[in-house]
Formats: C-alpha cells, structure tokens, sequence
C-alpha cells in the first residue's frame, strides 16, 4: 500500500489517501489548513505551501498531521515549494518571486527573496547538484541560481513558449521541460543548456500544459482543457508523442505516475483520479484537489 497527500485550493486542508495496484482508499483530512496548493516531502516531515496570518508562504507538518511551524511572507500564497538538504525554496507565480528559508531548530526562517518581476509566471524551483533552475513561463526563461539563489546565468526559450514545469534524466546529462503556452516538450543537455529537440503535444490556444513526470524512462504531461495526459518516449535525443487519454476529471493542475499509474488531481471535478492507456480505473472525491505527492 503506498501513501499519497493531496493538497488543495479548499481552506479544508491536505487529505492522505491510501493506494494499491490502481486503486484508490478512502480520502482522510491529514492536516486541516488554509490553501495548501503545492507539498513535497521533507526529512521526517512535509512541506506544505499556506496561507497564514493573511500572508503566503510555507508549513512544516509533522507524520501525525500537526503543524510544527509556518511562516507567512508574501502577499499572495506561492504555486510551487521543494525542500533539498534542510532548505526550502518557493515559486511565486503572481508576485513573479523565488523565494529561499531555511528550517533550523523546529523554525522556519526567510533567507532570501528574489524578484523577477511583477507576474513574471514564477512556477518552479528544480534542484540540480548545488544548483537551482527556476522556471519563469512570462519570461520565456529558466534562470539558474546557486545554492544561495544568486543567478548565474539564463536558459532562453522560444517567446511565446511559457517554460512551466521540468523533470531531470535519472543520469542528470538531460533536462526535460515542459512549456504552458505552447504546449511544447524539450529537450535540454545539462552541460550547456542547450535545446536538442522540441515536440509540440498539442495545438489549441485553450490548453495549457501543467506538470511533467518520468518514469521508466517516459515522460508524462497533464494537459488541462483538452483534460488529457500525454506520454512521450525518448530515443537517442529525439522525443515522439506515444499515448494521449483521458485525466479522469477536468483541469488536471498535478500528476505523478505512481506504480506504473497516473494519478491526476483534477481541481474542477474535486477529485484525484488514476488512468492509463486503458481508461479510468479508479476516482476519489477531493475538494479542489490541486497536488498530489507519493510519501
């Protein structure tokens, strides 16, 4: 049985939901808190963005659902939140800010904020060795920061594309990205940054691409308006759209590819929803279910 969170938009909280071979157990509150839209796993703990005391910013949430700290810095709640090595990075979408804390002693603590620009898209935070990229689709750019979030250099996209979302080869020699706008995949090499081959997934201006999994060697897209995820093969640095099929429900924000299985958080249907080649297999009730992490 493996366990997944799933956060929300709702002022509801994160549910913990069990999951085996394709099926989905009852959705259970874990932790009851206000707009908890991203998580990722901490060391013996979850990191969940809030909103607290009017402000945006992160919690850090102990194995029994209790809150050990949270700490609110920004007008509006970020979109994105991972945790490498006792620190913790977020994106800010609207406010178009990376923001770096650290958590010492049960604390959380700001350590750094870094503005691109007013609604510069600010969507992700990816670690890679003592590097961060951070991915700002307005900007058509993924800026790469050291360790202290100090920007080094940055990754041009095509204008118009809007670079979303990236996941990272098991070897770390590629980076593969996901773009909102134009509903793109690339391929980068990590020793130069350079685009080695783009696919486009689909063309329609009322779909925007979201999140970008690997797994054995594949990569998954959720796609919302059209409600599909797309799966990708990846043979010698070239890409080709393999699969497309249904999310299980509408606006698929998240997904991760569980046993073999994606597993989609489809905010406009309130549910999480495992699918496949082979259809539907399994749908839970969440309120405005918007991530999904395995833990």
């Amino acid at each position: 049985m493996t366990t997944l969170y799933c956060g929300t938009y709702a002022e509801g909280g994160i549910y913990k939901i069990g999951f085996s071979e394709g099926r989905f157990g009852p959705a259970e509150m874990f932790c009851e808190i206000d707009s908890p839209k991203y998580l990722c796993r901490g060391d013996g703990f979850l990191v969940s963005l809030c909103k607290t005391n009017g402000k945006g910013g992160v919690a850090v949430i102990d194995e029994n659902g209790c809150i050990i700290d949270e700490l609110g810095y920004e007008d509006s709640v970020p979109c994105h939140v991972m945790y490498q090595g006792g620190r913790i990075a977020t994106s800010n979408f609207h406010e178009g800010t990376f923001c770096l804390l650290g958590f010492e002693n049960s604390l959380l603590h700001l350590l750094k904020k870094v503005k691109i620009r007013d609604k510069a898209g600010c969507h992700m935070l990816l670690p890679y060795g003592d590097m961060l990229l951070g991915f700002a689709l307005y900007m058509d750019r993924i800026y790469v920061f050291d360790r202290d979030l100090n920007c080094v250099r940055e990754i041009v996209f095509p204008e118009g594309s809007g670079p979303r979302h990236g996941v990272f080869s098991q070897d770390g020699r590629y980076l593969y990205v996901v773009s909102e706008l134009s509903n793109e995949l690339f391929i980068l090499k990590s020793d130069c940054w350079d685009i080695v081959d783009r696919v486009q997934l689909i063309d329609d201006p009322k779909s925007t691409s979201a999140a970008i999994r690997l797994f054995n060697g594949r990569l998954y897209v959720s796609v919302r308006g059209r409600n599909r995820v797309y799966e990708a093969e990846i043979v010698n640095e070239k890409l080709r759209v393999s699969a497309c099929y249904d999310c299980g429900g509408s606006h698929p924000r998240d997904m991760i590819v569980v046993q073999g299985y994606a597993v989609c958080a489809n905010r406009f249907t309130d549910s999480l929803s495992c699918v496949s080649q082979n259809g539907v297999i399994d749908t839970v009730t969440v309120p405005q279910a918007v991530s999904v992490i395995e833990h």
